[in-house]
């Protein structure tokens, strides 16, 4: 009697839970349960429900293919698609009228973008070009002194030292030029502690 009386309830439980599952209202945003308390909005085309916030903050419904879904708007077109000061611009080394797109003139100037550039700005880069031409030069021969031993403890060491304070001039060479001075470095500690070693021995 009592096995019966418990697949009864066992029965008028499952049949409970699945009407009250039925009846729960989810938001079909956030996928939470929708209470008695929360402020709902049902799409007036397809019967979804929502929180009221979760509808506004979308813009609509979040049913694929429904007429009230949201509708993502657009950018507007760019106002104009030309590079610099029209279609041409200003070579700031010889003042001449050249193509917007061109970076090297005929008087042979040469520039690091497109984009226009004024006198002070291309003296400016210039100047600042030749001194990174110049680091990558005497890292390059400082790592070939070095590479020859006996000199090896100064010429690192001031390969080392260039190599630090052009660390921001050299940091889009790809770490090659900063690499030899700081390897040049290791190397000149290498070679002065074997000279230390050798005249500890002595």
């Amino acid at each position: 009697m009592s096995s019966t009386w418990l697949s009864l309830l066992a029965a008028w439980r499952l049949e409970n839970d699945r009407f009250l599952e039925v009846n729960v209202k989810r938001c079909s945003i956030c996928n939470t349960q929708i209470s008695d308390f929360d402020l709902f909005f049902t799409c007036t085309e397809c019967d979804s429900p929502y929180h009221e916030i979760c509808w506004k903050e979308l813009g609509g419904c979040a049913t694929y293919g429904c007429k009230a879904a949201a509708v993502a708007e657009k950018p507007p077109p760019p106002t104009s698609t030309s590079r610099g000061w029209g279609d041409e611009k200003t070579c700031p080394n010889c003042s001449s009228r050249i193509a917007s797109a061109m970076i090297g003139c005929a008087c042979g100037a040469r520039f690091p973008w497109a984009d226009p550039m004024t006198k002070d700005e291309y003296n400016e880069w210039v100047a600042e070009d030749a001194l990174r031409k110049q680091r990558r030069i005497e890292l390059i021969v400082l790592f070939i002194i070095t590479l020859f031993g006996l000199p090896a403890p100064l010429s690192g060491a001031i390969a080392g030292v260039q190599a630090y304070r052009s660390r921001t001039l050299l940091v889009g060479e790809v770490g090659t030029y900063l690499a030899l001075g700081y390897g040049a470095a290791v190397i000149g500690v290498v070679y002065t502690i074997v000279f230390l070693l050798l005249l500890i021995g002595l």
